[in-house]
């Protein structure tokens, strides 16, 4: 992924896609925090959305946190290792059909695609987990580490 223009000077539609993010933030407004997602997505995503990105992650009041880590994975960003470390294990209601556990698996990647030392770092404890299927996603990405260096951020 060409990340070039997430470390130019934003446009003015990436910096008025960060005021509704912000915007969703504030009001804990799930419909508000989907439609900034798709406003961030289709201005093109910057590092100024990084921040407010990681606070949706955080955030238990909207139903958009796949979308949040795709962002985020997209950014590469070696801030959000912490965050998307801690999504992996993150339960909300809405996803309780999911025995797969869709969400640790994005967050996984996402780490691998952060590729710091501390993301592989982050990965070995999700490795060691005690669910089975949110380690056997992260052993899977340290396993390939080497084979995923062309997606990696670093």
């Amino acid at each position: 992924m060409n990340t070039a223009h997430m470390q130019s000077p934003p446009t003015e539609a990436q910096k008025s896609a960060a005021t509704l993010l912000e915007s969703a933030l504030q009001d804990h407004d799930p419909r508000l925090a989907q439609d900034a997602l798709h406003t961030t997505y289709r201005a093109g995503l910057h590092r100024i959305h990084a921040s407010a990105l990681v606070a949706l992650a955080r955030a238990p009041w909207h139903f958009s946190h796949e979308d949040v880590v795709l962002a985020l994975q997209q950014l590469r960003s070696p801030e959000t290792v912490g965050i998307l470390e801690k999504t992996a294990f993150a339960v909300h209601d809405y996803l309780g059909y999911d025995e797969f556990f869709g969400l640790a698996r994005k967050c996984t990647w996402a780490l691998a695609d952060v590729g710091t030392t501390e993301a592989q770092q982050a990965l070995e404890r999700i490795a060691n987990c005690d669910n089975p299927v949110i380690a056997a996603y992260a052993k899977k990405r340290l396993d390939n580490w080497q084979k995923e260096l062309h997606r990696k951020g670093v």
